[in-house]
């Protein structure tokens, strides 16, 4: 995927997540982390989950969410997402689009601050430069800090 490609994605990927219509005043998280490279992270209204890296972009909407005991202030999810992932290190596919089920957990540790971490396995088309097409099965792991405003 070339540089205006990319741009243009995550431009796209960002302008549609800081609509209005997606976020009610208070209900954003934002920070940084490792999901598809290092990147930028955000939550809305506590259920779609997004990042924009150096090596692809991400959407997730969490479908089911809680805690794992009242006494310990860890929160876990399960969700349902795509990933777009660009290769610019390797050369031998050009984007690959994926399917995927983050499972994660999430754990406040000061006002309005986060910490967070997820497995994510997917199912991923591989777009590969000799017209190979192919599918493959993979885990994406994240791990990323957000601040909530």
């Amino acid at each position: 995927m070339n540089k205006t490609a990319k741009t243009f994605a995550g431009s796209l990927l960002i302008a549609t997540l800081f609509s209005p219509a997606l976020a009610a005043p208070g209900s954003i998280k934002a920070g940084v982390a490792f999901d598809q490279g290092f990147g930028v992270t955000a939550q809305f209204n506590n259920t779609i989950n997004a990042f924009i890296g150096n090596d692809g972009v991400s959407a997730d909407y969490l479908l089911k969410q809680g805690t794992f005991n009242s006494d310990v202030p860890v929160n876990w999810y399960v969700g349902v997402g795509g990933a777009i992932n660009w290769d610019d290190h390797h050369h031998d596919y050009d984007n690959s689009y994926a399917v995927r089920v983050p499972l994660g957990a999430s754990i406040p540790f000061a006002k309005n601050w986060d910490v967070y971490g997820q497995f994510a396995p997917d199912l991923a088309f591989q777009d590969k430069h000799n017209n190979d097409d192919d599918f493959e099965f993979g885990v994406d792991v994240a791990l990323g800090v957000r601040y909530g405003f």
